[in-house]
């Protein structure tokens, strides 16, 4: 079971991380066209597409946060971990777009990793 100070730290972090979900998503999406058309990055409009599903994804991740930060922790670190994996491999198709699209998400999600714990207590 977490601390009273983590399982706050958590609420707080997954209230944020819902609140910052829906305007990202929207700001990835209508990075999709112009992401398209610029020739330098080849899959950065894919990239930006893969960014707003990730963004997506971060809700029921701070859903998860809010719900189970007393008892099940460890659902919401095996969902944190998914996270950070889909960001990272995001890194290479967004380009210079990553500047834009990850910075919150990767942020939030690590400061939500730390709230749920980076690893099982034996």
């Amino acid at each position: 079971m977490l601390s009273r100070p983590r399982r706050i730290f958590l609420r707080i972090i997954s209230a944020l991380m819902l609140l910052a979900a829906v305007p990202m998503f929207f700001l990835c999406w209508s990075l999709i066209n112009g992401a398209a058309l610029d020739k330098d990055f080849a899959y950065a409009g894919a990239g930006c597409f893969a960014a707003g599903i990730v963004y997506i994804f971060s809700v029921p991740t701070a859903v998860a946060g809010l719900v189970f930060a007393g008892h099940r922790h460890h659902v919401c670190r095996v969902i944190g971990y998914i996270q950070l994996a889909a960001a990272a491999l995001l890194v290479v198709p967004l380009g210079a777009y990553i500047v834009l699209t990850l910075p919150p998400l990767i942020l939030l999600t690590v400061l939500y990793m730390f709230g749920a714990g980076w690893r099982e207590k034996q």
